[in-house]
């Protein structure tokens, strides 16, 4: 994991919701600072409340039963790793934050989150490509690659609230390829010298 509007305040990733969101689950009652959904699966959730409640709202979470939150019915992603960060607060309060993990060796599919206040999708999309592609690629050609994400709807904004996430569908040879067609026809500034993008590995260069 890389660390819109409705009426709890929920976002797809532009607003910045300030309210606590309720979180239900077996009469256990808790809330939500924070969380990121694909659909209806949890991408990252932060829980904050009694230690009970908090325990017991994690425990159904991680033994696959649905949670309410807000509007939403949530629940985890079958045959996915998750993790967990525990902290009790000086208050009493305990905070839980469960995440999704990505899985760098089995899909080509990962989430990108930031907390930042004002970030840009296309700014989270190019650092995502950055740690998870191989195809060589540069900071000016950011709005260039954004676009041609959004054209090949290889990226997508996650239902959000207090933070801001997308999902990012990879395909190197693709990319590469229309990397490769754009700079012949002058679309992209050629930045890479003596760099081939067809075949590529792992250790390929960015700037």
């Amino acid at each position: 994991m890389n660390v819109h509007p409705q009426s709890n305040g929920d976002s797809t990733g532009k607003d910045r919701p300030s309210a606590l969101i309720p979180i239900e689950a077996e009469g256990f009652h808790a809330f939500a600072d924070a969380f990121a959904l694909d659909g209806q699966w949890v991408v990252f959730l932060s829980i904050a409340g009694h230690k009970d409640a908090v325990k017991a709202i994690r425990a159904r979470l991680l033994t696959n039963h649905w949670v309410n939150v807000g509007v939403h019915e949530i629940c985890l992603l079958p045959k996915t790793k998750y993790g967990t960060n525990v902290k009790a607060l000086p208050s009493g309060i305990v905070h839980t934050a469960v995440f999704m993990k990505n899985d760098l060796g089995q899909s080509q599919t990962y989430y990108a989150l930031t907390a930042r206040p004002e970030p840009t999708v296309s700014d989270l999309y190019f650092t995502a490509l950055i740690k998870h592609s191989a195809v060589p690629v540069h900071s000016g050609w950011k709005a260039w690659l954004y676009k041609r994400a959004v054209q090949r709807k290889e990226v997508e904004a996650l239902t959000a609230h207090g933070i801001h996430g997308i999902k990012i569908s990879l395909d190197d040879i693709s990319l590469a390829e229309d990397i490769s067609t754009a700079l012949k026809k002058g679309k992209l500034r050629k930045v890479f010298d003596n760099v081939s993008l067809l075949p590529f590995s792992k250790t390929s260069s960015r700037i």
